[in-house]
């Protein structure tokens, strides 16, 4: 049985409840809806006892409705219900704009999947959607249970406990060098495919391992403190000595005689002395020292600990690991690579999620997307880029969106990727070169090989394609550009 709540005497929701009723009835699926009974103790027995026996509650959630206490009560009594027995399950429908709901309906429904109708243009639609979920076998629909469970709003890095990070290959592959104690490991990939996420890991293994750890995120270093190598070798030192209590006297030992990559030497060899366990220190977001005057002579230091080991057998470096994490190819950056560590060292390049683990995200969202048929149109649109994946899956798992709708608009200016979508284009825009290859991908032109290719493959706007060609990462990517770029 199918139970639908509304709001009495509001418009346009008895048009759709006619509209939803008259449909159900013809599939022959018992309706039950409150408008026959005469309000009083019965009406109210007669309502809770439908409601904990339905298979299905459609409430249909318009302005009018939003501060009726009646419907806030049945959908109360809906989510008790299936509490006890995991039924029934819930399809709200969204009446009008398509924002979030705010006040106490807000916390019954948001979290679980939406339908929408936002004029008489929508009833076919509308009604083959209910009816496709409710006559399936299967429950498609994220039910009242997992509600309850907050989403994770889709931004920065995913916690290391978080329930919607999702293993890749390089996970393992990372874990098996930090218990390696190896001593330079690069995480490398384009922008929000999951580095921070990935180091986050590997600094809640090295707490479990019980070793030293230190962290940071060169995003948080003011211009001025990268300004002059000195002062920046000196923040570094320093940043490490508060966050473990180390005690370095820098009137005494950092010295202007030795300069500021000896300096920070010294201060890393005392800063390994003083304790026996092995150390890692995390680099995040390093693209930042990229651009400094002082980046050879930084990544130099890096290397010089690398080559320590085999140089200084027994000293403290072998239990020394550095993890950088970077956004971009760094021969791009570094002049000279015999001067940096990156051409030592394990190498963990991180890639957009299969459609297996795109599926598997999906899961964990509570199934948002029920037919595998729109999974792989996800896919496509996407390409399996975590950001983009996890916000879209985030969108229609609280409702914010309905599939059909988020294909629609994905593209668009007010869409959902809209920030991420503009990055893009005002990055492309500025070079001249990059352009000319954006235009000649939107053209299904091969451009010729030129560091602006690698740039832009670094970058994760183009993809290598199994034919040995370059492709626009995705089609979300080549929609877009193609509105703009002329």
């Amino acid at each position: 049985m199918v139970v639908i709540l509304y709001k009495r005497n509001a418009s346009p929701d008895d048009r759709i409840l006619d509209l939803l009723e008259s449909a159900l009835t013809s599939q022959g699926i018992p309706v039950f809806i409150d408008r026959h009974l005469r309000i009083g103790v019965e009406w109210a027995q007669k309502i809770e006892e439908s409601i904990r026996a339905a298979s299905w509650v459609i409430a249909i959630l318009s302005d009018a409705a939003s501060g009726s206490e009646m419907l806030e009560y049945e959908l109360e009594t809906a989510a008790d219900e299936f509490k006890k027995r995991g039924s029934p399950n819930l399809i709200p429908i969204k009446v009008g704009e398509l924002k979030p709901l705010e006040g106490p309906l807000a916390s019954l429904v948001n979290g679980v999947q939406f339908a929408t109708w936002q004029g008489p243009s929508d009833d076919d639609r509308l009604v083959r959607e209910v009816l496709e979920v409710v006559t399936q076998e299967s429950k498609s629909a994220r039910n009242l249970g997992a509600a309850v469970e907050r989403i994770e709003a889709t931004g920065g890095a995913v916690p290391a406990t978080s329930k919607f990070y999702t293993l890749r290959d390089t996970d393992a592959d990372f874990e098996d060098a930090i218990r390696g104690n190896e001593s330079v490991i690069l995480v490398k990939g384009p922008r929000q495919i999951g580095k921070t996420s990935l180091i986050g890991r590997g600094v809640a293994l090295t707490h479990r391992l019980g070793w030293r750890c230190v962290t940071t995120d060169f995003q948080v270093l003011s211009s001025f403190q990268l300004l002059h190598e000195d002062h920046a070798m000196r923040v570094f030192a320093a940043m490490l000595a508060r966050q473990t209590g180390f005690y370095y006297d820098f009137e005494r030992e950092w010295l202007d005689v030795f300069g500021p990559s000896m300096n920070l030497d010294h201060f890393m060899r005392a800063f390994l002395e003083d304790r026996e366990e092995p150390l890692v220190w995390f680099m995040d977001e390093a693209d930042r020292i990229f651009v400094t005057p002082f980046s050879n002579d930084f990544f130099g230091v890096v290397r010089s600990w690398h080559n320590a080991r085999a140089r200084d057998p027994k000293g403290p470096w072998g239990r020394f690991t550095v993890v950088i994490g970077y956004a971009t190819e760094a021969r791009l950056f570094i002049r000279d690579l015999n001067q940096s560590p990156f051409n030592v060292g394990r190498q963990i390049a991180l890639k957009s999620f299969t459609i297996d683990q795109t599926a598997d995200l999906n899961d964990r969202y509570g199934k948002p997307i029920d037919r595998r048929s729109d999974l792989e149109a996800l896919q496509f649109l996407l390409s399996g880029q975590p950001f983009l994946t996890r916000k879209a899956l985030e969108l229609l798992a609280t409702g914010k969106f309905t599939f059909s709708t988020l294909m629609d608009v994905a593209d668009r200016d007010d869409g959902p990727f809209t920030d991420h979508l503009r990055r893009i284009l005002v990055s492309v825009s500025h070079n001249p070169s990059v352009l000319s290859v954006i235009r000649s991908s939107l053209a299904m032109r091969m451009p010729a090989n030129s560091d602006s290719v690698e740039r832009l493959l670094a970058a994760g706007v183009l993809r290598e394609t199994q034919f040995g060609g370059v492709d626009l990462a995705c089609d979300l990517y080549t929609r877009y550009l193609a509105r703009h770029i002329p």
